[in-house]
């Protein structure tokens, strides 16, 4: 039997990785149920793009960003974790869990963190899977 995997959309700033391991794991060998979104700065994410993901049926969104003074775009990471953040409540007063949401800083040095983070979330959101989004 076939464990049941949750439906994540990965929002994943260009610059944040820079381990070549982990670029080709997301690049080539990213599990089916993970839908990555590479965009030049985690402050180019549209809110929009978020509740088109929601309304599309993800279970999960991650974003990962820059961490905070290691932006490519000066303080582009810190303006999204602003704008997601607000977001985030107002999803939620939708009736989408804000632990369906996850934001995470990555640091361009550390290796193999992404896949420990998605695991986690998986997890995370399969433990709620009997609560409604």
């Amino acid at each position: 039997m076939t464990q049941k995997r949750a439906n994540i959309v990965l929002f994943q700033c260009q610059y944040c990785l820079s381990s070549a391991m982990d670029q080709d794991w997301v690049e080539h060998s990213l599990p089916e149920n993970i839908k990555l979104v590479k965009v030049p700065c985690s402050s180019r994410i549209d809110p929009l793009y978020i509740l088109n993901t929601v309304q599309a049926g993800a279970q999960g969104i991650m974003v990962c960003g820059c961490m905070p003074a290691k932006c490519h775009f000066k303080e582009g990471n810190l303006h999204a974790r602003r704008t997601l953040h607000e977001f985030r409540n107002f999803l939620n007063a939708l009736g989408y869990s804000q632990e369906r949401f996850a934001f995470h800083w990555m640091n361009i040095d550390e290796r193999g963190l992404l896949q420990t983070y998605l695991a986690d979330f998986e997890e995370q959101l399969l433990k709620l899977d009997h609560k409604p989004y």
